[in-house]
């Protein structure tokens, strides 16, 4: 487990060591995100705010995943503060992650997910949805539209140690 102190002192250490900058916003675990494994938050004036780590990925992730979605949006407070691109998609940005290992938007996969097979064709799927595990009579997959046959679980930690 990753603590935030850990979390704090590797983004220091990143910024001042390959931008020349400081961390001047927290570091915040934020169980309630979902769809993303860390953001960078500013305010409505565009002003840093701070950066948030995904429960999930603090829980399932292995350290390099967790230190990786880190860097990325460290990369997005440097450049931000050096008022450079810090758009995800743009060839700046982009060119900056992959020079300091870091992963590109929506390109990781890490927590748990719930498998299912199709009724009718018998094709694999996944979701995160838990409510489609519970309940699922009430919905149907996107193959076939045949019954959802929930066969198991798995757990994705991301970037291997």
């Amino acid at each position: 487990m990753v603590t935030e102190k850990e979390l704090i002192d590797y983004a220091q250490t990143f910024l001042q060591g390959n931008f020349k900058l400081k961390l001047n916003i927290p570091i915040q675990r934020n169980n309630r995100l979902r769809s993303t494994l860390g953001r960078y938050v500013l305010s409505s004036k565009g002003h840093p705010l701070r950066i948030e780590i995904s429960g999930n990925l603090l829980r399932y992730g292995t350290k390099a995943s967790i230190f990786g979605v880190l860097r990325h949006e460290c990369i997005h407070y440097a450049f931000h503060q050096l008022g450079r691109d810090m758009r995800d998609g743009s060839k700046e940005f982009e060119l900056a992650l992959r020079q300091f290992s870091a992963p590109s938007t929506e390109t990781l996969k890490v927590g748990k997910y719930y498998v299912f097979e199709c009724g009718q064709c018998k094709k694999e799927g996944e979701t995160r949805i838990k409510r489609i595990v519970d309940s699922p009579q009430n919905y149907r997959t996107n193959c076939c539209r045949g019954n959802i046959i929930v066969v198991g679980e798995r757990i994705y930690r991301g970037i291997p140690d």
